[in-house]
């Protein structure tokens, strides 16, 4: 039993490797929006990401209130004067406060935001897995001699098989 127990504890922290490796490689790879020019696609990537304030669950790229489209031509104008997202975003949260901003700021206080969940959900996983591992040793700890001869008995009428090693009956497939 301790051989297979290490080998799971291997076999566990290779898919947790390969699990971390495979979010970082998702998380580096998911912004594709361009970071310069003047285009739609870059003017919509910013505008999504700024809340429309006379909407309600909406943002400044999927809104048609005037304050939106105020908005969108102030984004068209600073990209046009160069400026960079995170310098747009700045611009808006300065002058409408943080709450302009659909998602929280990644620094600061509003790191909180992004790191209290993940550490919760690592503490939970953690907190079931040592429930476990506890609960797996009280109930081996628990049976008796008498206990497992009872279950291998049982084993044995559930699955009668000859002394010669045949099967009384057809097998699965039938034959």
């Amino acid at each position: 039993m301790t051989g297979r127990r290490h080998g799971w504890r291997q076999q566990w922290w290779a898919w947790a490797l390969m699990g971390v490796v495979v979010l970082s490689a998702l998380w580096l790879s998911v912004d594709t929006t361009p970071r310069t020019g003047t285009d739609d696609t870059r003017l919509y990537a910013i505008a999504t990401q700024l809340k429309c304030l006379q909407c309600v669950g909406e943002s400044v790229g999927a809104s048609q209130a005037p304050l939106a489209v105020q908005f969108r031509e102030e984004i068209a104008s600073q990209m046009r004067q160069g400026r960079t997202d995170d310098e747009i975003l700045a611009f808006f949260s300065q002058r409408y406060g943080q709450e302009v901003l659909l998602s929280p700021p990644s620094s600061g206080l509003g790191s909180l935001v992004w790191i209290v969940p993940v550490v919760a959900v690592a503490a939970a996983g953690l907190a079931l897995a040592a429930t476990f591992g506890r609960w797996r040793r009280e109930i081996g700890a628990r049976s008796t001699d008498a206990d497992r001869d009872l279950v291998a008995e049982a084993l044995r009428r559930r699955d009668p098989v000859d002394v010669g090693g045949a099967d009384d009956g057809p097998g699965p497939d039938g034959s």
